[in-house]
């Protein structure tokens, strides 16, 4: 892919500032194609945020060389979501991983719902796409899953900066839900509205059996965490959201029986994972 130099970055007539932050590690194979569709907006984003958990694959000079200003920090990806935040200066934040990339209007168009309309947050749809065997199996999962939520669900991207400051940001401590979790903790808050996205956010996914075992079982030590904290809603909403994502498979398997059984390898193996995740976090935080 041919990558372009960022073009000179001024704000739009309202005045309005957007930052995006993008968390990364390791990501040189596919940061610049995320970079790219920032500078391809048709409202220009006024300032990119990568936070680098120290790569040395060539992540931080493919980001320069593309307009972001870099930020290292270790920890989670909402640890490195808030440092971010921290370094950041919009009026609007909009996060992504660097595996995905948005459509022209995405950023004009959340602009636009939190002007004219007055939403506080902005839901982007994800549309998911494998690059690989079981990164296709992992895209009918969560295509699937998009679906079964249904028109109501999803969790926003786009924040006024007002709103994630009077909520303290992300859980740092959590290395899975963490945007489920800032979601479910905002929702019962009155004077704000939320809004959805024209545009989509395309989500590139790349696994393999190896990739599933380690972050499945990181994600459940996420579980225990959330079981000692104060709220466990997310947990059980998301248990009850994995349920009909389950049922809507089965009932929309796909075209290909051969993905479709990859699917099921996999969310059997991702279950597995994360529950030796749960019990082995107690007694990890015992020794």
């Amino acid at each position: 892919m041919k990558l372009t130099q960022p073009q000179i970055l001024t704000s739009s007539a309202s005045g309005c500032r957007v930052s995006v932050i993008i968390p990364t590690c390791e990501s040189a194979g596919h940061i610049g194609r995320c970079l790219q569709s920032l500078n391809e907006q048709t409202r220009h984003v006024d300032e990119i945020i990568v936070v680098d958990a120290f790569s040395r694959d060539g992540t931080r000079r493919i980001a320069s060389q593309l307009g972001a200003k870099i930020v290292l920090a270790h920890g989670t990806q909402a640890a490195a979501r808030n440092a971010g935040l921290a370094n950041s200066n919009g009026d609007y934040v909009l996060f992504l991983d660097s595996d995905q990339k948005l459509e022209g209007n995405v950023v004009e168009d959340s602009v636009s719902r939190c002007v004219r309309d007055g939403a506080d947050a902005v839901k982007i749809p994800e549309l998911f796409v494998g690059i690989n065997y079981w990164g296709r199996c992992s895209a009918l999962w969560k295509n699937s899953m998009v679906k079964a939520w249904g028109p109501g669900g999803g969790i926003p991207r786009f924040y006024t900066r007002r709103l994630l400051l009077q909520s303290s940001g992300y859980n740092g401590s959590l290395r899975f839900w963490e945007d489920l979790e800032l979601y479910d903790r905002i929702r019962p808050s009155s004077g704000w509205r939320q809004a959805w996205c024209r545009g989509h956010v395309i989500h590139y996914e790349s696994a393999s059996l190896r990739d599933v075992v380690s972050k499945y079982i990181s994600y459940g030590r996420s579980i225990a965490t959330f079981r000692s904290s104060s709220s466990n809603r997310p947990y059980r909403s998301t248990l009850k959201l994995t349920l009909h994502t389950l049922l809507h498979l089965l009932r929309n398997p796909g075209q290909s029986p051969l993905i479709f059984f990859g699917c099921l390898v996999q969310v059997f193996l991702k279950g597995a994972c994360a529950a030796l995740g749960f019990l082995a976090e107690p007694r990890r935080r015992e020794n």
